[in-house]
């Protein structure tokens, strides 16, 4: 259900964005002309100028934020490497448990009645 809802909101929220980005493009049609230093460029509409730099932003954003995390990542598959090796030590001292137990109920067991305290 949370996943329908989810979904839902998406497409919802994806709908809105592309309205306004349709009504923008629209109402900012005039041209511009960016002049670099090197090249000379065509002039070009404003709604593509500026949709060029919010995508562009949004890229960098999520790069900046991807470098960011790069130590979290790296403890975190630190800390998943050591959690492995915890579970295999824990398998491990619970497989010597289960065998010292089992010796011990071996040597708890008394030992069978001589025949010659069967005869007396």
């Amino acid at each position: 259900m949370d996943r329908l809802v989810f979904r839902l909101l998406f497409w919802l929220l994806a709908l809105v964005l592309a309205v306004v980005i349709i009504v923008f493009s629209v109402s900012n049609r005039g041209s511009i002309e960016i002049d670099l230093w090197l090249y000379q460029t065509p002039p070009l509409p404003v709604f593509a100028v500026v949709l060029l730099a919010v995508f562009v932003g949004f890229i960098w954003g999520g790069l900046a934020a991807w470098a960011s995390a790069g130590r979290t990542r790296a403890r975190v598959r630190d800390l998943a490497r050591r959690v492995e090796a915890e579970q295999r030590e824990k398998a491990i001292l619970r497989h010597r448990l289960n065998k010292l137990e089992a010796a011990e109920k071996q040597a708890a067991i008394p030992p069978p009645p001589s025949s010659a305290a069967e005869a007396a």
